[in-house]
Parts: structure tokens; sequence; C-alpha cells
């Protein structure tokens, strides 16, 4: 635009023709410039929203008596400068940080809110106002910078969870990217034991990057029962070990057979038998039969890996002894497996037989009665001989 018509119009009564020259990208800077002390708020609204002002006009503005003119200066700072544009001269990079500065100490929360949108994934913002920020005590200001800012780190993170935080806090570092396993110990940890806080777990346990540890799963594990928003998401998770699988598997709840009957990763025989499992709690005469049917059929098959995985989650034992003991080419340890997972003396046969390798001749049959050979006694010092090693 030519410059003297700007002046012309700087200096004009006509209040809409200023609005407009102020949103303008081809006007001179010292145009800009005299327009953000403009008497009408809505030339500066426009001034400071323009990314072509100069940077002293977006610290004059950061001072605006009007509130949404300060915000919409923090909002253009998370803005990609425009490529016409020379790059910051070090005077400017330094009148930049003053102007964050300014805008993350302002008395209003949605202009702090501005300014921490706009840092929220800035690798360059300025560490102090990350820091500021991220212990705001309003969330919708500390709540970006604690999920996205790479300024931040576990050391931070650790120490904004242990001086009191307010609420929401726990629920924004539980959905920052690849939050670690120190960081998600804590988390649950306070989680668990702050009332009202346990809507953390539940953003964690849906974060698919967070890393949660083997100990704190187990925690998770342990009161999970009393949490119905935590089931779903954590029978999502991709990186549940074979016994946190089986221990989630045996918490009655219907969005954990659905999610688990959802997934294409786990095998048929684990999705099935959660399923049962969840059922015999609240059924147990009527779905025991129905349970014995499907273990029947998937003996029969053959495979060890899916009988395991079936007769591990019935017997309340690891995965890896049950896989022990099934390969043993040990009749009575197989029994004793058996009788362990409430099987029939029939059934151990078939166990025995068609899963543990183990000769028709050499096999344990049932007694004249229908029962087990074994004693009690004698099949729990068998079972013994490898839970203990």
């Amino acid at each position: 635009m030519d410059y003297e018509d700007a002046k012309r119009l700087v200096s004009s009564g006509d209040t809409a023709a200023r609005r407009l020259l102020a949103g303008r990208t081809d006007v001179a800077p010292e145009i800009l410039y005299f327009l953000c002390r403009d008497a009408d708020a809505e030339v500066r609204l426009a001034v400071a929203g323009n990314l072509h002002a100069p940077r002293e006009a977006d610290l004059l503005l950061a001072r605006d008596a009007e509130d949404t003119v300060r915000a919409r200066v923090g909002e253009k700072l998370g803005a990609p400068r425009p490529p016409d544009l020379p790059e910051l001269s070090a005077r400017k990079q330094a009148m930049t940080t003053e102007i964050a500065e300014t805008l993350a100490g302002d008395g209003a929360g949605h202009v702090r809110e501005a300014i921490a949108i706009a840092l929220q994934e800035s690798v360059d913002a300025p560490p102090h106002v990350v820091q500021q920020l991220a212990r705001d005590i309003e969330i919708r200001v500390a709540a970006p910078i604690l999920q996205h800012s790479p300024v931040l780190g576990d050391g931070d993170l650790i120490d904004i969870m242990g001086s009191g935080p307010i609420r929401g806090v726990l629920n924004a570092i539980a959905k920052r990217r690849n939050v670690s396993q120190g960081v998600t110990e804590l988390l649950v940890n306070r989680a668990i034991t702050a009332p009202g806080e346990h809507t953390a777990v539940t953003d964690l346990l849906a974060n698919e990057t967070a890393r949660i540890g083997t100990g704190t799963m187990d925690k998770i594990i342990d009161v999970a029962p009393e949490y119905d928003d935590w089931h779903r998401p954590l029978a999502a998770r991709q990186d549940l070990t074979t016994h946190h699988m089986q221990r989630v598997a045996s918490i009655p709840s219907d969005a954990i057979v659905e999610t688990m009957g959802a997934r294409s990763d786990l095998d048929d025989v684990a999705r099935r038998m959660a399923e049962l499992t969840k059922k015999r709690e609240a059924e147990a005469p009527a779905i025991k039969p129905a349970a014995d049917k499907f273990l029947n059929s998937v003996m029969q098959g053959g495979k060890v890996g899916p009988v395991c995985a079936a007769i591990a989650l019935r017997a309340g034992i690891p995965t890896e002894v049950t896989m022990k003991i099934l390969t043993s080419k040990n009749p009575k340890a197989i029994i004793a497996l058996a009788w362990k997972a409430g099987l029939s003396a029939a059934q151990a046969q078939s166990l025995q037989t068609n899963v543990g390798g183990i000769p028709q001749p050499q096999a344990l049959g049932p007694s004249a009665t229908g029962g087990y050979r074994l004693s009690q006694p004698d099949m729990e010092w068998q079972l013994g001989l490898y839970l203990g090693s």
C-alpha cells in the first residue's frame, strides 16, 4: 500500500478504515506501530493479530488495557513467522522473550492461557517462562505446557507432582507423549492415594505411548476393580505381560470382556477364557459346563500355547510354570496341574496325551470311581516342585 495513503488513513476519523488498515500486511511497520496506540480497541486488536506488526508494537500491546488485545498477542506468538519477513535480530528475540514474560504474568487467566498454548510445543520457548506457566494456579494455563512442552524434563514433572498439584495436573502429565516409567510410577501413586484423582490413571492407560513399569501396572490392577473407567483402556494396553493379561481378564467387567474380545492381537483362547472367568464370578454353576466344553475342545486340538493360556488362567499359576509342567513329560505333574485348574480326572488324562505328549499306556487315567488316582497332598507336592523352582 502506498505509504502516503496509509498515513492519511491513520489520521482519518474513519474507524472502519483504520481497522482494515491495521490488519493489512503490506503497510510499513511504523504505520502499524502508530495504530497500536489507537483509541479504538478493535484497531489495536487487529494490530495484535497482524503477523507483520513489529515486535515493538507487540510489546506495547502485551500491556494493553484490554484483555482480548493482550490475549491476541499471545496467540500470535504461537503462529509460524511469515516467510517474507526477515529473521529476528538478537534485539527482537530479546523483545519476544519480554513479551512472553509479560503475558505469562498477566492477571487475566485467559491471557496466560493464550501464551501457554502458543508456547506448548516450542523447543525454543524461554525455560523460565515455561516453568512459570507449568506451575500456574489455573489448570487451563498449566495443562497445555504440562501435556506438551518439550522444555520440561522428568525432574520438573516429578517436582510439580510432588508440590501439591492442583486438580488436573496429573491428568495433563498422564497425556504426555512418551511419559517415562519414573514419572508414571509417581503419578499412579499420587492418583491412587489422592481423593478424586483416579481419572489421571484413566488418561494414563489411554495414552498408548506412556511407559508403565511392571510394578506400577500391578498397582493399577490391584485397585482396578474399584474404577470402572479404567477397564477399557486397561484391557486395550498393548504392553500387558501375560501375567498382567491374566490378572486383568479375571476382573469381572463387561468392558474388559468386550475390549479383549475386540482385540485382534490376542489369542482366541485368552479372549474366551477372559469372558468365561468374568461370567464364572457371577454365575459359576451355570457357566462351568460351557467352560469345560470349551477347554475340552482346545485340548483336543493339541496346541500347547492356547491350552497353556487357558490352564494358567484357571489354575492361577504363572504361564511360564504352566508351560514347564505341560512339556515336562511327567504325568503326575500334569495331573496335579489339571487338578489345580479344576479339571476332572478324565480331562486330566486328555491333557496328558493330547497336550503333554505322554503315550496312552503311560498316562494316568481316572480311578475306578472316576476320581484322581493321586491324593491331594501328592498333587500339591508335585506342583510345589515346579512352583518352588
